[in-house]
């Protein structure tokens, strides 16, 4: 059980409890998965997908796909198209792989195929639950669920997006894990108070997501009229 006192972050240890009753009752090794059904609409079948990504291909050729243009709008389409494609694949291909899995020694974090984080159990302390506020001027109503794993000193060691994730994943997960769980989904809190609560729970980017978006468009758009630039003196030399 950690200090009373932690060495770092402001995190009051007495929100911490432990798992009783029916969600207690796990056992090792312990696994649980995102569910689609709880977090923001998503596309969840191979049909759905396939059918999706045809209906953007049919679209792309229909403004032009592949074909000579000077025009910087239809590259922009064709380019968000794209993005679009391959987000749903990324989305699609985390709710097939990802996985929580708490064994007699680790605690493993599978995102995709091949990409995985192992931590060590002693090293967990509790399982945190926080509601934080992502607003931004372009997106003033947005919340983030968080998963989060503390160490002895109060301090994150591990960090997720929760939002495909249920309150009884949570306790299941404290419970494999033999440690206890303050559970806070309920209420949002701001990103410096997280932040100040338990360090490393905020990176540096999302303490500055506004002026990142605006720089992130403006070189976007830089690069998409330098491109058509480029392709339209390739096109008319001299």
């Amino acid at each position: 059980m950690p200090n009373a006192s932690p060495r770092a972050g402001s995190f009051d240890w007495s929100r911490l409890q432990p798992v009783v009753g029916d969600l207690a009752r796990v056992s090792i090794p312990f696994a649980i998965r995102p569910d689609g059904r709880i977090g923001p609409p998503t596309l969840r079948s191979g049909a759905k997908i396939l059918l999706t990504l045809v209906g953007l291909v049919v679209l792309l050729q229909v403004f032009g796909l592949g074909r000579p243009t000077t025009d910087p709008r239809l590259r922009g389409y064709e380019i968000g198209a794209i993005f679009v494609g391959i987000f749903l694949l990324f989305r699609s291909l985390y709710l097939w792989a990802a996985r929580l899995a708490v064994g007699t020694t680790t605690f493993t974090y599978t995102m995709l195929p091949g990409v995985s984080r192992r931590i060590v159990r002693t090293a967990i302390a509790g399982v945190v639950l926080r509601l934080v506020d992502t607003a931004t001027p372009f997106s003033p109503m947005t919340r983030s669920k968080r998963l989060l794993l503390i160490d002895h000193d109060g301090r994150c060691i591990f960090r997720m997006d929760a939002k495909y994730f249920a309150y009884a994943d949570a306790y299941h997960l404290a419970a494999a894990l033999e440690v206890p769980i303050d559970a806070a989904w309920d209420y949002a809190v701001e990103r410096e108070v997280l932040r100040s609560e338990i360090p490393g729970a905020i990176y540096w980017p999302e303490l500055h997501i506004t002026m990142l978006t605006i720089v992130g468009t403006l070189v976007a758009i830089a690069l998409v009229t330098i491109g058509a630039i480029l392709v339209q003196g390739a096109r008319h030399p001299g």
